[in-house]
């Protein structure tokens, strides 16, 4: 679920984690993880302070004390969870000793390394590990171990050979390494570390540095080096290819379609910023900076608070004297300030995403004589991480991806077969009661413009009495770091329902190792798809809970919600907050009308009579209960709009702006059912429909797209409007495509669509469907190129050298938003991608603990638990913060990450496994 107001207070603690109490300390010390060789003259050495020490979940007595209150049991501390109060969940045990970075910082204190003097020492401290703690007055604190990326420029290049570091103070135990240009990793080389099948077209890496408060503003040049040239070597170190090092993109080039600037701008990170000292106002804005040495032509303010915290970012400026710039660009109205309010300037300097000189290695031209591992390799420098190139490397991404779906299936037990387990949550019976709210998922902040609060649902004015099928209200896909299961994750089965008719037979076969049907739903209904193959049975599973959710009067329930974001420290299958089902909405029957219409289809071509008959009757149902809150939203939902008059949560005016919204909504989405059931029925009363939307040129991104493909498969579809829809998708595609030769970094984020929110590294639902239906039509090689490009970002050939999907590649993320196992105190399952970058200032926790305590991003404070350098000087691209609270990076969805991945790796398995002479489906 996406949180863009509020966090719940208990689960993010408004306290610093160092003032644990634990009895039991860690005594480890921060450890070197490795040695790399970063340029011909640069060192790089990551270190890492001690990770915490998770804690775990004890059946206790139950209400031995006040839930999510601290209790001393058998000496450790815990909180109290679940319904019951009979689960306690012990501390996570923070490290006890942090790395001395003024010692590390002390570049005139290195012993020379070799007889080469260690002329510059450039540091990144950033979490990869992260806890929950308690602090001395029993406040619930949330904390994190740094690991340091840490880079000594040396007074000429370092040889071949054994070489000894002596860290100042002893901050660090001496640290012997050898460096070997044929073995030793070159941190700035960014590959996909999934690997490659053998006739990828988009076999590319990525040579990239930069250099935290370095000269240039860090940004590091690698042609000054000489490097021009690399190749690529097998397992016994033979070359195979080689290629040219060529400038990807400058750090000035700008960039089109990120949803930003097309080139941003930080502070300097190598010029220090001067406190302003002084603030006149007159008819321009005067900063008394003493000795600013400002040149122009933008200046940095950052640090003002209060009354002048509209001031912080970038300005232009004249110089007034060498003490003294005036604002020239600024509109913010100030009357009165304090003297504490005033912050610190700086040069502020313009970059594209990445911030420095990023060098394409483009091998996409070499198709190996035979699977096996290979490493890049650059003459004077080092070789990249091992990467595999295989025929199954894309099935291995998406079996890994369908695993993160299991693993998010709510309703049942996940029973370990992709190595995590966790007890059945939200199944109707014992502890677990589903109430019936009266407030629609439409009319929320879960779905795009609702005004209502979700939270609403569950209030006294709104809840009804426990569902009285309530044994029918579980199953679905738990959304990301909530147990919320909505209508928007249909997106997933959408895609996986074109995936399966029009991906290929690879595709279509693909073993993922998921449980049957009948095994996991209702066995009489589902027994009929036993032969069928694995991703059939994501699809049901998927569908089923929605038909679940079905009123006998066709009307759909939008999803299940809990009462609040989950509690700390609380999994799934203890949640104690009141749990609801929405009221049904015309959208959500449309949606699920088009999904089930498209599946019965596709289970007649399968020879399953049954269930196809069973889901057509349901589309039918729910295309007739939708069509009358279309025609009649008043009558429709007159108890919602009655209760939310009279709770204030709505006024009349209110009320009318949005219902003209949900009715332009619910057309896209009548749009695309009357799409889907004109090709199960044939009816022509469909086809007018959805004729009448395309000539009023609704998005083709939009909903309606689904019903564009669908009518565009419909036997009896009208020739020339047919030819218009293949020539749409085909345009959109195009314009899809357009933002990636100016990318630094090539990925298919939708151009006009924010930065932010998972918008970004994932293709999101419609923008894949989109590029995989034009490439189904056209078989255009560029859209699948384009998924290699994005998908080797997603793992790994990115500034990070991190792959952003936990399970796949040589590091990945360690703690997404991923409540569940934070709360058990396990290993995060695989199959999940995060969304990645977000800029700095959507990612600043001051609007939610307060300007003086802005865990777990502190912009002042201990040294030992903040980022290094200020996070606004990080480029974009540098700025990854491995914490579960930095919620806009580490959050993921269903339908914006997993099912996106999924089908998108399961579509590249599929067309790499493809014979180039094999006819394409239209």
């Amino acid at each position: 679920m996406q949180r863009s107001s509020v966090l719940s207070t208990a689960a993010w603690a408004l306290a610093l984690f160092w003032l644990s109490t634990s009895a039991a300390w860690s005594n480890l010390e921060p450890q070197v993880a490795e040695v790399t060789i970063a340029a011909p003259d640069v060192i790089g050495v990551v270190v890492r302070d001690p990770p915490f020490t998770p804690g775990r979940l004890i059946k206790v007595a139950p209400g031995i004390a006040t839930r999510n209150s601290w209790m001393s049991h058998g000496g450790e501390w815990g909180v109290l969870v679940g319904p019951r109060q009979d689960h306690l969940r012990t501390q996570d045990t923070p490290p006890s000793t942090y790395l001395d970075r003024e010692a590390i910082d002390a570049a005139q204190d290195y012993a020379p390394i070799s007889g080469r003097k260690v002329e510059g020492v450039y540091r990144k401290s950033v979490p990869y590990d992260s806890g929950v703690s308690r602090g001395a007055m029993g406040a619930t604190l949330s904390g994190a171990s740094f690991q340091h990326f840490i880079y000594l420029k040396l007074e000429a290049p370092l040889p071949e050979g054994s070489h000894r570091i002596v860290w100042p103070r002893a901050a660090l135990a001496p640290t012997q390494f050898d460096y070997r240009e044929d073995t030793t990793r070159a941190i700035a080389l960014r590959i996909n570390q999934n690997g490659y099948a053998p006739g990828d077209k988009a076999k590319v890496a990525y040579l990239s540095l930069w250099l935290p408060g370095g000269p240039n503003e860090g940004r590091v040049d690698f042609r000054r080096y000489g490097l021009k040239r690399f190749e690529i070597r097998d397992e016994q170190g033979s070359r195979v290819f080689e290629g040219p090092i060529t400038l990807r993109r400058a750090p000035g080039d700008p960039e089109i379609g990120t949803g930003m600037p097309n080139l941003l701008e930080y502070p300097s990170s190598s010029v220090p910023a001067h406190n302003a000292t002084a603030l006149s106002v007159d008819k321009e804005m005067i900063l008394q900076v003493p000795e600013h040495g400002l040149t122009g032509p933008r200046a940095w303010l950052q640090g003002f608070s209060g009354n002048l915290a509209a001031l912080n970012g970038a300005h232009a400026f004249r110089i007034v004297d060498a003490d003294r710039i005036a604002l020239t660009d600024t509109t913010a109205s100030v009357t009165s300030w304090s003297r504490n309010e005033l912050g610190v300037v700086g040069p502020a300097v313009s970059s594209n995403r990445a911030g420095t000189y990023v060098f394409e290695l483009n091998f996409g031209n070499w198709t190996p004589d035979k699977s096996g591992t290979y490493r890049i390799h650059i003459n004077g420098l080092g070789v990249s991480d091992k990467f595999p190139v295989t025929d199954d490397v894309w099935l291995r991404a998406a079996q890994t991806a369908f695993a993160g779906l299991y693993n998010h299936r709510s309703g049942i037990a996940l029973d370990g077969r992709f190595g995590y387990t966790r007890p059945a949550a939200f199944r109707a019976g014992g502890d677990t009661k589903i109430f019936s709210s009266k407030l629609p998922l439409i009319f929320t902040s879960n779905f795009p413009e609702g005004p209502i609060p979700f939270t609403v649902g569950a209030e006294t004015n709104w809840i009804g009495a426990v569902s009285t099928d309530e044994d029918r209200l579980w199953g679905g896909y738990m959304d990301a770091g909530d147990w919320d299961r909505r209508i928007q994750h249909l997106e997933v089965s959408y895609g996986l329902m074109d995936l399966f008719e029009y991906g290929g037979e690879a595709a279509r076969t693909a073993r993922l190792s998921i449980p049957k049907s009948h095994e996991v739903l209702d066995p009489a209904l589902y027994l009929e798809l036993d032969d069928a193959p694995d991703l059939i049975h994501e699809i049901a599973w998927g569908l089923d809970f929605f038909r679940r959710l079905q009123l006998p009067n066709g009307q759909v329930r939008g999803g299940i919600e809990s009462a609040e974001h989950p509690r700390a420290n609380e999994p799934s299958y203890l949640e104690s907050l009141r749990v609801y089902a929405y009221a049904p909405d015309h959208i959500s029957s449309f949606r699920y009308a088009a999904a089930a219409a498209k599946f019965s289809v596709i289970l007649s071509a399968l020879r399953k009579p049954s269930l196809a008959e069973l889901y057509k009757a349901s589309a039918l149902k729910a295309w007739a209960a939708a069509e009358q809150g279309y025609q009649n939203p008043d009558g429709f939902y007159s108890e919602a709009i009655k209760t939310a008059l009279e709770t204030k949560a709505l006024d009349a005016a209110a009320w009318d702006r949005l219902r003209s919204t949900l009715q332009k909504i619910a057309h896209e989405h009548r749009a695309g059912a009357a799409g889907a059931l004109y090709r199960l029925t044939g009816d022509k009363t469909y086809a007018v429909v959805f004729e009448t939307a395309w000539k009023e040129h609704l998005p083709l991104f939009s909903h309606a797209a689904d019903g564009a493909w669908e009518y565009l498969h419909a036997a009896t579809a009208d020739p020339t409007l047919r030819n218009a829809v293949r020539r749409a998708f085909e345009a959109q595609a195009r314009e899809f495509l357009r933002p990636l030769q100016q990318a630094t970094y090539p990925t298919l984020k939708h151009p006009q669509s924010p930065a932010g929110w998972g918008q970004g590294l994932v293709p999101d639902s419609n923008v894949l469907q989109t590029l995989m239906r034009a490439h189904i039509l056209s078989g255009n090689p560029a859209i699948v190129q384009a998924m290699q490009m994005n998908s080797g970002v997603i793992l790994g050939a990115n500034q990070n050298g991190l792959s952003f999907t936990t399970g796949l590649g040589v590091r990945n993320v360690r703690h997404p938003l991923h409540e569940d196992h934070r709360a058990m105190g396990v290993a995060a399952p695989i199959g999940i991608t995060i969304y990645g970058w977000a800029p700095q200032a959507m990612t600043s926790y001051d609007w939610v603990f307060g300007p003086h305590v802005s865990a777990p991003l502190p912009d002042s404070g201990r040294r030992e638990n903040s980022v290094e350098p200020n996070r606004f000087t990080l480029p974009y691209y540098e700025y990854l913060i491995e914490h579960p609270g930095v919620i806009m990076q580490q959050e993921y969805t269903i339908n914006q990450s997993i099912g996106p991945t999924a089908t998108m790796w399961l579509y590249l398995h599929s067309q790499s496994a493809r014979p180039p002479s094999a006819p394409r489906v239209h």
